[in-house]
């Protein structure tokens, strides 16, 4: 047996999927600012590698830089919602046609959906996401077509972090690992018209939760953003 191959991290990477990971853990809220100097000092490394590690998650989407302002955590719209949906829309629900044409269920999906199933009620929401997230993307990969999976890596940062944001409280994980059951369940039954119609009703309802949530913070004061990044250990 040949030995398993690592992938080689460098500390760029290193450093972006760090901050990735805190920023999809809700450590920083939306509009917040990130400065160059203290991230350089908490991880001990020259500005220009934060530099790096920062235009890799601008091009993920997970940060924004503006003229003239320091970069920082996006806030989403109400149109940035809707492209953002409208995108998932062109990928996810061909790639349920595909696969239910080919009648083909992938086993990391399938492992997705029971890792949801034994989730407790009162296990925190990243977890849910985590495995609500490999759950899309083994759909995706499943079709074999590269290009498609490029084309929904593109906007999965994006995705991850609009859900991060704007959590659901109404529904528990058991509630929430019954209905991605359910959805890859149609995809076992082999009709991809009602396969892609359980799909859309999914996408459908997950946009319109996120955009009632726009609106009800819309009528809210809004609090003053934090002018820098909250201070912590890699």
């Amino acid at each position: 047996m040949s030995p398993h191959k690592l992938r080689t991290v460098s500390v760029v990477e290193a450093i972006a999927e760090q901050l990735s990971e805190d920023i999809f853990s809700g450590m920083f809220r939306p509009g917040e600012t990130l400065i160059e100097t203290q991230l350089a000092a908490r991880f001990e490394v020259p500005r220009q590698t934060i530099r790096s590690a920062v235009v890799m998650l601008i091009h993920d989407g997970i940060l924004r830089r503006e003229p003239n302002r320091s970069v920082y955590i996006p806030r989403f719209s109400e149109s940035d919602i809707r492209d953002l949906f409208a995108v998932r829309r062109l990928i996810e629900l061909e790639t349920v046609r595909i696969l239910t044409t080919l009648k083909v269920v992938p086993k990391d999906a399938e492992n997705a959906v029971r890792f949801m199933e034994v989730l407790r009620d009162e296990d925190g929401w990243d977890e849910v996401l985590k495995f609500d997230f490999e759950f899309h993307q083994a759909l995706v990969a499943a079709t074999g077509s590269t290009r498609l999976q490029k084309f929904y890596r593109s906007i999965s940062a994006e995705k991850r972090l609009a859900l991060t944001y704007f959590r659901s409280s109404h529904e528990s994980p058991s509630e929430i690992a019954r209905q991605h059951r359910v959805l890859l369940d149609t995809i076992r039954a082999g009709d991809p018209d009602a396969a892609v119609e359980a799909f859309s009703v999914h996408l459908d309802e997950s946009e319109a939760f996120i955009d009632q949530v726009i609106h009800s913070q819309q009528k809210q004061p809004s609090p003053t953003p934090p002018s820098s990044m909250k201070a912590g250990s890699p």
